[in-house]
């Protein structure tokens, strides 16, 4: 089956459901830390691997910012017809990589010099990934936004 015989509400649909994978496999692992490994139970010991998580956050937050835009420019720029649901699709998946790996970092700091704080940067990492949750008008109003641009250049 082509990509374009798909229903743009299934493309979103694919795309929302690629987003609450993505979340879960974090909040799971931070469950699996705190109630399994005991990532918390014991005092912290130092800092250093837990403010380098900090920093490779502040690092991957910045690049989910315009990492994802040029993937998409890049897609917009290539030759032959484009599909901007796949391109938006790839986007978020880019995008929300990103902070995953961030996040997952700052778990594995946690588990490792028991620090609450990176539990923390990890579950804000959680909610800034939700508050990218592909909606219909926004990816809509994405597509639209990216056709008025290209034509705009030619």
């Amino acid at each position: 089956m082509h990509t374009s015989s798909i229903q743009p509400e299934e493309r979103i649909r694919v795309m929302q459901i690629i987003t609450l994978a993505m979340v879960a496999g974090v909040v799971m692992f931070g469950v699996v830390a705190v109630l399994i490994v005991g990532a918390l139970d014991e005092p912290s010991e130092s800092q250093f691997i837990s403010l380098f998580a900090v920093g490779v956050t502040g690092l991957m937050f910045g690049l989910h910012l315009f990492v994802p835009e040029i993937v998409a420019r890049q897609a917009a720029a290539s030759a032959g017809s484009l599909d901007w649901y796949q391109v938006y699709q790839v986007r978020t998946i880019v995008g929300l990589a990103l902070l995953e790996g961030a996040a997952f970092f700052n778990i594995v700091a946690c588990i490792l010099e028991h620090n609450w704080w990176s539990l923390a940067v990890a579950g804000g990492l959680v909610f800034w990934m939700l508050a990218r949750f592909p909606t219909r008008s926004g990816v809509e109003q994405w597509i639209e936004t990216q056709k008025v641009a290209q034509d705009a250049q030619r």
